[in-house]
């Protein structure tokens, strides 16, 4: 057994290890995270229960918690400090997800290899570790989900005292304060244990948190800010959801599924699949029902909500629920058979060990964003009377790293209208003659920043370039 426990601890050695990894590099904030954390360092705490700037939108206390880290720290003034301190909150999530999954794994499985196969499919898991040291909320999804399954497994009214069940209650009500997903898991657990009907008063008290929880929060953030960005939200995810006729269910899935797998050499999302009808087979052979209510539920929560266009039903707003499929996928190794071992290792470990071995020996693990040094750059050198362009994709870029640069420049937007026919060549065109620096730090495709750089190499005369892969700094003058 001391040979198990040691494997255990090495597993979750090996994933805290890719996670600091991350972490230390200390990478430039991208556009997406930028937008979060440029509301981080401009709104005050209660402002961050109301209508984010950029299309923004994270639970309250994973912001109030992540500024409180960062005025603290004082990292107001620091952009390398900044955006590490940023990712201190994902990077913790990141590596207790590992250890809830281990309790929530001893829950279920009945063997100690089956929980190792488990955890180091969490632990090797490419999508996971990158939203441990990205600042967004999607690692505190999948922490808080985790802790709401423990829970609901472990709940038992006939044995559990009042007390233990009111804890379990007042966490429940907090959870979805760090997590928006985990409210999917809660709506499901109290409905799973609906059917049990053991103790409707024991039922009572471990709703009541959560009800007056809920209310407080509907009233206070979500009714507010769901409204304040509805419009946006449902034009930027629109084809994310769930059609009423479930008609595109079986492709979202599988996006999904490829998704949550992604990067991981010689393992397809069918291969993932297989091991998920085989484990879904296992669970009812072993009458662990418990688990396959809770876990349908939730996945049938998330997609009714989506239907409703209440929430996408897309990647990374699906990360909570990567747990629950890997519980199905390593159900296989309580099968104490020679061939299934052989199985495991050739479709799961190797794979994910060579993952592992690029991922450890890589020297560039940047989602092609390096705004942080263009800016550095730009500071240095800019002159008070030079104009800055700024692409259209990289906004968020250069408000969030001009808070601790704060650049007086004049600066030109590039946002083309293009329901009326505008093009960047368009709005490049209005441009008086002068010395201007664009600053491209990122773009979601490759036309617009080919169409701008294309302009500039046939109108102006370029003075300075630094490109680091799809980052651009470029000085021109036009005459």
């Amino acid at each position: 057994m001391k040979k198990e426990y040691i494997c255990l601890s090495v597993i979750l050695f090996i994933g805290f290890v890719l996670r600091i990894k991350g972490l230390i590099i200390n990478l430039s904030l991208w556009t997406d995270e930028s937008a979060l954390a440029w509301n981080i360092l401009n709104k005050g705490y209660f402002e961050l229960f109301e209508k984010l700037r950029f299309l923004q939108i994270a639970p309250p206390l994973f912001l109030i918690f992540t500024k409180f880290l960062v005025c603290i720290t004082d990292s107001v003034h620091h952009a390398y400090r900044c955006d590490f301190v940023l990712r201190i909150i994902p990077f913790i999530c990141g590596n207790l997800s590992m250890i809830m999954f281990y309790f929530v794994a001893k829950k279920l499985f009945k063997s100690i290899w089956a929980i190792n196969l488990g955890l180091f499919l969490i632990a090797l898991n490419p999508v996971l570790i990158n939203y441990s040291f990205e600042f967004k909320p999607y690692g505190a999804d999948v922490l808080c989900s985790l802790i709401a399954l423990y829970i609901f497994l472990n709940t038992d009214f006939k044995n559990d005292s009042l007390k233990h069940i009111l804890i379990k209650g007042v966490i429940l009500g907090i959870l979805p304060w760090f997590s928006f997903a985990s409210a999917f898991v809660i709506f499901s657990g109290f409905l799973f244990l609906s059917f049990k009907r053991d103790n409707p008063r024991m039922f009572s008290s471990m709703l009541m948190p959560v009800f007056v929880s809920a209310f407080v929060y509907l009233k206070s953030f979500i009714i507010n800010t769901y409204s304040s960005n509805s419009a946006g939200m449902l034009a930027y995810w629109q084809n994310q959801f769930v059609q009423r006729d479930l008609s595109n269910l079986a492709q979202l899935n599988n996006e999904n599924m490829h998704y949550f797998f992604a990067n991981i050499p010689c393992f397809s999302e069918f291969i993932a699949l297989l091991l998920v009808i085989a484990g879904f087979i296992l669970f009812i052979k072993d009458r662990q029902f418990g688990y396959i209510f809770l876990s349908v539920l939730t996945f049938s929560s998330v997609i009714s909500a989506s239907i409703f266009k209440c929430y996408p039903y897309s990647q990374r707003m699906l990360l909570f629920l990567i747990p629950l499929v890997i519980l199905y996928m390593a159900k296989i190794a309580d099968i104490k058979k020679w061939f299934v071992g052989i199985i495991i290792f050739v479709f799961i470990l190797i794979p994910h060990s060579i993952f592992m071995y690029k991922f450890i020996i890589s020297k560039n693990i940047n989602r092609a964003d390096y705004s942080r040094q263009l800016m550095q750059t730009l500071a240095s050198d800019i002159k008070t009377d030079e104009t800055i362009v700024i692409s259209e994709f990289s906004n968020t870029d250069f408000l969030y790293y001009n808070c601790f640069y704060n650049l007086k420049n004049k600066t030109e937007y590039l946002k083309p209208a293009y329901s009326k026919g505008e093009t960047n060549k368009d709005l490049l065109n209005r441009l008086q003659k002068g010395s201007y620096w664009l600053f491209l730090s990122y773009d979601f495709n490759n036309k617009p920043r080919n169409d701008i750089l294309e302009w500039i190499n046939q109108n102006a005369v370029v003075t300075f370039k630094k490109q680091i892969t799809q980052s651009i700094l470029i000085r021109f003058t036009l005459n």
